[in-house]
């Protein structure tokens, strides 16, 4: 699916983009203009802020921890009246830390299992913040909304996957969805951490699944909710405690 038109034409992220236009099973689709996912906001330009005011985004979701926060503070825009701080604190997720390990010799290699395992492992610690989160995202009175990390592909890219999947988003979509991560950011910044991870004595090649986003560890990801809890909807509603009227009311709210 061309998904150009969802991506925001931004100078300072790399990786920022509207979460709607896909088409669900019974034809619908995910409303365009109110949620969007995002990397680091720290570098936006003046006309970044412009754009994304231009939209009216008024709710921003930051899951980085506080420690990333406040060493990358977020340059926010006029129509911004909530920040919410969700911390999730996943080793491979915060990248800055990650590769500073990977410089310093402590990692050599990370596998595709791996990244799977601290995705399924996120969800289970970190559940009562996906949960506040998907509560967020249902709410008409956030809307616009966006949410973001530092890569925007880990973290970001599990609470994308999962609005989706409880759309009824088709699962390659899905995916999708999750991979363009590879095209918009990874693929650039692999290429600006390459002289000094291989100057340290890094593979580049043997840590790339943490500095990606690798379809196959978001597939897995999803099957084992699938294999584990029926299901995503099932994963929240049994494990998390997440209320089906918050579901029933996102997909009311998101579907068109």
């Amino acid at each position: 699916m061309n998904r150009d038109f969802a991506v925001l034409p931004l100078t300072g992220a790399m990786n920022c983009r509207d979460l709607g236009g896909y088409e669900v099973i019974d034809g619908r689709h995910v409303r365009r203009n109110v949620l969007f996912r995002s990397d680091r906001l720290s570098e936006l330009s003046d006309d970044d802020r412009e754009e994304l005011a231009s939209y009216g985004i008024r709710t921003v979701i930051d899951f980085r921890t506080s420690a990333e926060s406040s060493r990358d503070v977020s340059n926010l825009w006029s129509t911004v009246t909530t920040h919410a701080p969700l911390p999730i604190g996943d080793e491979i997720a915060q990248q800055t830390e990650f590769v500073e390990r990977i410089r310093a010799g402590q990692i050599t290699s990370v596998t595709v299992n791996d990244v799977a395992d601290s995705y399924i492992e996120m969800l289970s610690e970190s559940g009562i913040q996906f949960a506040r989160f998907l509560d967020l995202a249902a709410d008409l009175d956030c809307w616009p909304l966006l949410f973001h990390c530092t890569a925007g592909k880990d973290r970001t890219g599990i609470a994308a996957a999962l609005i989706l999947e409880l759309c009824g988003v088709d699962r390659e979509c899905v995916l999708d969805d999750y991979e363009l991560t590879n095209e918009l950011r990874s693929e650039r910044r692999i290429n600006e951490l390459r002289p000094s991870l291989e100057a340290a004595g890094a593979d580049v090649e043997a840590i790339r699944p943490a500095l990606s986003a690798p379809r196959d560890a978001m597939a897995r990801t999803l099957s084992h909710l699938d294999n584990q809890y029926g299901g995503v909807e099932e994963f929240l509603i049994g494990h998390l405690g997440i209320h089906s009227e918050t579901i029933r009311t996102l997909r009311l709210n998101m579907l068109v």
